[in-house]
Formats: structure tokens, sequence, C-alpha cells
């Protein structure tokens, strides 16, 4: 292994975690139940014409998408269809987080009324019988767990990841967003995957950032020289959910499309 310029090796590799148990999965199965009246709720609060769906990349709607679940997730009832669907949602029970004015990169999103704490993240599903304006490649999904969700910001026994499957759909003409699936996951063990992973490629935490080691310097950390900072580069990929190696994450990912049977691990 390559030797990492003394004390340049950020403490989120080095510390030990505080001690508590992580979420189990019946209380992730239980935690489910309690948003499982989001499956196939129409988000009308946004509406396309079918005719002006070329103009656009299914990444630019997923940024979309995703902007407006998350402002209305805390007041989800707004968008219900009947009196029944109304007092389902109501008992979704999320609030925001509370957060210091002005910070944009807060965590966790949501505090569940039992007290579990909820990040989200939106996973686009392409729909294949809409017109978008496709690029030739398939475009990684952007959503991530970035650099300022550490481990020690993490509540092992309290943290889930909520990963949203949502597909744009076509009513007479009109498309809405429709949730059409929905998983909740361990944060904890989907950030002892990610920075698992950054190790494992001989990356490092420096001042907060993570970084890997540039392509032209790999030669030199296989053969384990010793690596300086110029050695080094930010990860700009680090933290996207399709690379994180957590297989519950990287196999809902599969299931919608998002991670090809045949994708490999990239760097």
């Amino acid at each position: 292994m390559a030797k990492l310029p003394e004390g340049l090796l950020h403490n989120q590799f080095t510390h030990s975690e505080k001690i508590m148990a992580d979420i189990t999965a019946d209380e992730l199965k239980s935690l489910k139940k309690e948003f499982q009246p989001l499956v196939g709720l129409r988000v009308d609060w946004l509406a396309l014409p079918q005719r002006a769906l070329p103009g656009f990349e299914p990444s630019q709607i997923a940024v979309i998408v995703n902007t407006i679940l998350d402002a209305a997730l805390p007041q989800i009832q707004l968008l219900a269809t009947s009196p029944e669907n109304r007092t389902k949602l109501e008992q979704i029970g999320l609030s925001k987080s509370p957060g210091q004015v002005g910070e944009r990169e807060q965590y966790p999103d949501y505090i569940h009324k039992s007290g579990y704490r909820v990040e989200l993240k939106g996973l686009f599903v392409d729909n294949a019988d809409l017109k978008f304006k496709r690029p030739p490649t398939r475009r990684e999904p952007s959503a991530r767990l970035k650099e300022n969700v550490t481990l020690y910001k993490v509540d092992a026994a309290k943290d889930a990841l909520m990963l949203l499957a949502v597909q744009l759909q076509d009513f007479s003409g009109t498309c809405h967003p429709v949730i059409v699936d929905l998983a909740l996951f361990s944060m904890i063990r989907c950030i002892r995957a990610r920075d698992e992973r950054l190790k494992e490629a001989g990356g490092r935490w420096h001042k907060g950032i993570a970084q890997v080691v540039k392509k032209t310097s790999m030669s030199k950390f296989r053969a384990g020289s010793s690596l300086k900072d110029s050695d080094f580069e930010k990860d700009t990929n680090f933290g996207k959910l399709k690379r994180i190696p957590y297989k519950p994450l990287q196999d809902f990912m599969r299931k919608h499309g998002a991670i090809g049977n045949n994708d490999a691990d990239e760097s």
C-alpha cells in the first residue's frame, strides 16, 4: 500500500465511531410502511405538455422533480386526491430538520414523528414511451451522499436514507411525476461503504475533501511508493449513489434501470 503524507489522512478513516447499534432491518421495514401511501402518488405541482418533452433531457426533468419533492414532503397532504388519501398522507409525519438560517447542506433532511431521521434522494425512472431529448449515452444519476455527511454526523441507530423512484407519466397529453416505488436503507451502512470504497482505491480525506490518486500517479500507488499532495485530486464522483458498493442500494437502483446488469464500478 502506498504511503500517504504524514498528517494528511483525515480522521474519517482513523477515528472510531460512537458505539451504538445500527438501525435494524425490522425498523426500516416498519418505517417503510409509514411511507407506503406515497407510492402511486401523482405530483400535480409539475405539469408538462407532452409536446414539450423533446426540449428536455431526462436528467433536467430529474432535477426539477427532486426539487419539488423536497419541498412537497412536509406538506404532502396537499397533493391528496380524496379525503381518504389525505388522511393517509397526513399520517406520514415528516417535518423539515431544523438547521441554521441560510444553511444549504444541512443533514438530515427530515425528522419523522417516530424520532427517526430521514435523508431524501430521488431516483428518476425513465419512461420509454415519452419522447425526451435523450443524449447518445445514458447520464449517470447525480444523486449523491456528499462529503458533509460524515460518520460523525450520522446517528447509526436512527438515520435512514429514503430513495423515491419517480417517473414522468402522461395523463391525456399532460405529464406529471408519479412516485412508483420507495426504499429505505441504513444510512450508516451506506456511508461506511462509500468511505471504504475511497480508502480501497488509495484515496484520502484532506481538509474535509475526498481525494483520489490521479491517473498519472496510479503506477506509483500500485508500486507502494510514497505519494505527495500533487499525486491527488478531488474525487468529483465521490458519493454518487451508483458508485456506493452497498448491495441493497445497488439492487434497488438496478431494479429501476439506473444501473445496467453489466455495469462495472466506475472510478
